[in-house]
């Protein structure tokens, strides 16, 4: 894990997608998922963001986890078996995963169960009758050409970026790209915690308010919403 930058005040949640090759639509739903990952508690839906190649996909995933959690590694290859995965959630809060071309039945189980919350044993090595257990509730991130969510369970769970392939006149280098991101980093980490502030303190109205309907991880939707003065978004525009 690597230091988080200190934060700045005044800037906007915006700059983020001057940077990232998103179309405007789907602008809610990246919000959405930066904020809900700051949550005090779970569940945290998994961000599923697919593209043709040349669409900048690793390089978004990178900068939206690098706003909330650096690391040396930020994206990684899929585990082998479950005990690989289980040992990943004790490295980082987010877990990334990146260029994913299947999801094999086991995985998109056990990511289901780390966004909702989940205990998983294993013998202790080097012991007969010792347990270690793994507990985990983290937000998630995976990307690929394909896409991934395609079990009802986790697609309950996801939320669904589809990203264009970006023309070749618009192509920058990608030192002069994480150069601009690196310096805004600050800003947008303020605005982040400001979002965060925002959803503190307007939660107990929408809780006693009410979402005009309930999805899937409704607690995760009642905390984007009680954001959304924060987040730049008009009211109900992350439900819609």
């Amino acid at each position: 894990m690597l230091p988080l930058p200190s934060p700045v005040r005044g800037g906007s949640l915006s700059e983020l997608f001057t940077l990232i090759n998103l179309p405007a639509e789907s602008h809610a739903l990246a919000l959405g998922w930066l904020v809900g990952a700051l949550r005090p508690d779970g569940p945290f839906p998994l961000l599923a963001v697919h593209g043709e190649q040349g669409s900048g996909k690793s390089t978004a995933c990178k900068m939206l986890r690098a706003i909330i959690d650096p690391d040396a590694a930020p994206l990684r290859s899929v585990p082998r078996e479950p005990r690989g995965l289980m040992i990943a959630t004790r490295q980082a809060w987010v877990l990334g995963f990146d260029n994913l071309s299947t999801l094999p039945g086991w995985l998109s189980d056990d990511l289901c169960c780390i966004a909702t919350g989940t205990t998983f044993p294993d013998r202790q090595l080097y012991t007969n009758d010792r347990e270690v257990l793994f507990v985990a509730k983290q937000p998630i991130l995976i990307n690929g050409i394909e896409e991934l969510a395609t079990r009802a369970d986790l697609l309950d769970r996801c939320l669904v970026l589809s990203l264009p392939t970006i023309a070749e006149d618009r192509r920058q280098p990608e030192s002069d790209l994480w150069g601009l991101f690196y310096g805004a980093r600050p800003r947008l980490l303020g605005a982040l915690l400001d979002a965060v502030s925002c959803a503190l303190r307007r939660l107990p109205e929408i809780k006693a308010k009410g979402l005009p309907r309930k999805p899937r991880m409704a607690d995760f939707a009642e905390w984007v919403t009680a954001a959304e003065p924060s987040l730049g978004l008009n009211e109900g525009g992350f439900l819609a």
